[in-house]
């Protein structure tokens, strides 16, 4: 009897693993980050967004573009839950982010507040709850550690768009909102940034294919950089550039992530 129960106890396992590996594999990775980094790259366009409607900058095209943005995050977890993995803990990772994320959205569009710290706390929760989930669905897909350097180059792309866009946040704070502790909070090295490309354009598969994209988002960081150097308030070049380069980062991203077998 007791044999019979360990063989029965060892097919059910069997069985278990292979309807986790069936479901995430129905779900090819590259499909996965796309959705996975693009709302980690999101993280703190709402941010940004919210500084620059709160000082009238391009409001009707920001203020589209933040409902764009929500839009997609909504979206993009709409297709993640319906390909998470059996496992408990990556569960309770996605409630707490659906959770927080329903909180979030409402802070985020209230544009009369001006709880300016409260606001960047949560988008720096949100920005952490959105990574944890993403290393734990990504460690848990059987074809990852074969294409771990084009998601690490992916990632590194992702997060230069997230810090330009906290820069951009903290250049609006500071400068139109009169809140300038928002460096304690936003500070960013942009010579970090230019590292991370270098690191991108190194990798041979990318050769010809992404090398205009990328020059483009060095001369962005090198424009945003002097503008931040010079002391005036031009939020609308601002936007300009920022808006620039979360385009190119899409695109850059989209290119990486066609590299993967």
């Amino acid at each position: 009897m007791k044999k019979q129960y360990i063989l029965m106890l060892v097919l059910f396992m069997g069985l278990y693993t292979q309807n986790i590996n069936a479901q995430i594999s129905d779900n090819p990775i590259d499909v996965l980050v796309e959705k996975l980094y693009q709302n980690e790259l999101l993280s703190n366009r709402f941010l940004r967004n919210f500084a620059f409607i709160k000082t009238n900058t391009f409001k009707k095209k920001t203020m589209l573009d933040m409902d764009k943005s929500l839009a997609k995050f909504d979206d993009n977890l709409s297709y993640i839950i319906l390909h998470l993995p059996y496992d408990r803990k990556v569960k309770e990772d996605f409630l707490k982010l659906q959770n927080f994320w329903n909180i979030y959205r409402l802070n985020v569009t209230d544009y009369e507040s001006e709880r300016y710290h409260s606001l960047i706390l949560k988008t720096r929760k949100l920005e952490m709850l959105i990574n944890k989930l993403n290393k734990t669905i990504l460690d848990k897909h059987p074809a990852y550690s074969r294409n771990k350097k084009q998601i690490y180059l992916a990632s590194l792309a992702v997060d230069n768009a997230k810090n330009i866009d906290k820069l951009a946040a903290a250049y609006v704070f500071k400068n139109g909102l009169n809140y300038p502790q928002v460096y304690d909070e936003l500070e960013i090295n942009t010579s970090d940034l230019k590292k991370n490309l270098k690191k991108i354009s190194k990798y041979e598969a990318l050769k010809g294919k992404a090398d205009s994209l990328l020059f483009d988002l060095k001369s962005t960081i090198d424009a945003i950089n002097d503008l931040i150097n010079k002391n005036q308030y031009k939020p609308k070049m601002m936007y300009a550039y920022t808006n620039a380069y979360t385009k190119i980062t899409f695109k850059l991203l989209d290119i990486i992530l066609k590299t993967i077998n």
